[in-house]
């Protein structure tokens, strides 16, 4: 990333801050930009000093164990106050915007076989920061500056907090309401003879289809562990908390789903998760990242049958195209999106807690869309990482404490497929401790929706 930011650039960076501080303009009015041969004017009062080079990872540097992305000079203070002046000595502004805009998504880098952007090619992996939201770690360090310096000056500036209390956001997508199917059964003899790679041993996928079979035979009282959506709410209920379902269309090309909005069963689950307070939103299919009329067309298909007027959305695999993806959610009237966290680890994809929004390069100015960071997926944690039970618990304990400094938001998403004792041994009781254990937190369980009318 070449070049200082210009103006529309600092003023997105501020506009995130102010979600954190009172800043008035009078306040604003003694900031001073100052680039590299700029001299310090006179009724300045407050100095960020911004930086002109590029992001050089051998050259970063760590100021008390915080990774600053762009720095002017090697000095170990944030800020310092002198002479009626306040000196922020590092570029926060420029290492804020780096990470929270999605620039670094915005270069040319290796994707992952579904076309995703790849953990390993980012600064959090190269720098080991996945896990700490760095960006309201600078929020929180220029906050400090200002208030000191307004201490010293005999001014008062009020710290803010979006939610009074760190916020719970539990989501789960529904790819599959069906478990016993025919794509299942033949899925099975393909895994017994070695066609495809499976996950289970011989005598397991021997069991599973012939239980397979017993059920696609049943003419009535089919068992279907997908179906378990009674379940999940009446669990959530027992631990105080609520959450978003989002729903994947079928979609014949790519197979996205098997079932359809209009089906008499989803409508009527549309109905079931709205009356117990949840909230019903898009899972929008393959087809549907790069593709804004087909992302109009499941979304007004979607509001016709759940019979809603707002929505928020998860792109299905986490799938995202910067910035088109994102693009079409503004222009397709979403509410918010939640899709933005590395599949293969846990953590924070924009190193940020809060809501935000991303950034328009070539137009120079931000998507109108609220972004939702999502920060734990059940694949992420056992699938991709194979983490046991008890660290899977110890990660997620261990993000839940970054969020509560913040006063952020916490993500989670659950499959409601995601309950395979064969694969996952345990995993059921797991996620009942999980929520119990959430549940008894200081933390407050918020729907997307509900998360962005703070906001607003």
């Amino acid at each position: 990333m070449e070049g200082y930011l210009n103006l529309n650039q600092i003023e997105y960076v501020l506009f995130h801050l102010k979600q954190n501080i009172c800043l008035d303009d009078e306040f604003l009015d003694g900031v001073q930009f100052l680039k590299e041969n700029d001299s310090i004017n006179n009724d300045s009062s407050i100095i960020f000093r911004l930086c002109s080079e590029s992001l050089n990872v051998s050259d970063i540097q760590f100021v008390k164990d915080i990774p600053i992305l762009f720095s002017n000079q090697n000095n170990s203070e944030f800020y310092t106050i002198s002479e009626g002046k306040l000196y922020f000595h590092h570029d926060l502004l420029k290492s804020s915007f780096y990470l929270l805009s999605g620039y670094q998504e915005s270069q040319n880098g290796e994707l992952d076989k579904f076309g995703r952007y790849k953990y390993e090619n980012s600064i959090q992996y190269k720098l080991g920061f996945v896990t700490k939201p760095i960006v309201n770690y600078y929020f929180k360090i220029i906050e400090e500056g200002f208030i000191q310096f307004a201490k010293q000056k005999g001014l008062s500036i009020e710290k803010k907090n979006l939610f009074s209390t760190p916020i719970f956001f539990l989501t789960h997508d529904i790819d599959n309401v069906d478990y016993y199917t025919k794509d299942r059964f033949l899925y099975k003899i393909k895994e017994i003879f070695g066609l495809v790679k499976s996950q289970y041993t011989l005598s397991v996928n021997i069991k599973h289809l012939f239980i397979t079979a017993l059920e696609l035979v049943k003419f009535n009282l089919k068992n279907n562990p997908n179906w378990n959506f009674k379940y999940l709410i009446e669990l959530e209920q027992k631990n105080d908390i609520r959450s978003a379902f989002y729903f994947l269309p079928k979609d014949k090309k790519y197979h996205d789903s098997s079932y359809t909005f209009d089906e008499k069963r989803i409508k009527e689950l549309f109905h079931f998760v709205k009356q117990n307070g949840c909230e019903v939103g898009i899972h929008g299919s393959v087809n549907s990242v790069e593709n804004i009329k087909v992302l109009n067309s499941i979304i007004e298909d979607l509001k016709n049958n759940a019979k809603v007027d707002k929505l928020g959305m998860r792109q299905h695999r986490l799938l995202y195209k910067f910035p088109i993806t994102s693009i079409n959610h503004a222009k397709s009237g979403l509410v918010y999106d939640t899709t933005l966290c590395f599949a293969e680890h846990e953590g924070f994809r924009n190193s940020y807690c809060l809501p935000f929004k991303l950034y328009d390069f070539e137009n120079d100015k931000p998507i109108d869309v609220w972004q939702v960071p999502l920060n734990a997926m059940d694949v992420t944690l056992f699938h991709y990482r194979k983490l046991n039970n008890e660290d899977v618990l110890n990660s997620i304990i261990e993000l839940q404490k970054e969020v509560e400094k913040f006063n952020g938001v916490f993500t989670l998403l659950w499959h409601n497929d995601f309950f395979d004792e064969d694969r996952y041994p345990g995993v059921i009781a797991f996620y009942e401790n999980l929520l119990k254990i959430i549940g008894k937190s200081n933390m407050k369980s918020l729907t997307g929706l509900e998360i962005i009318a703070h906001v607003e």
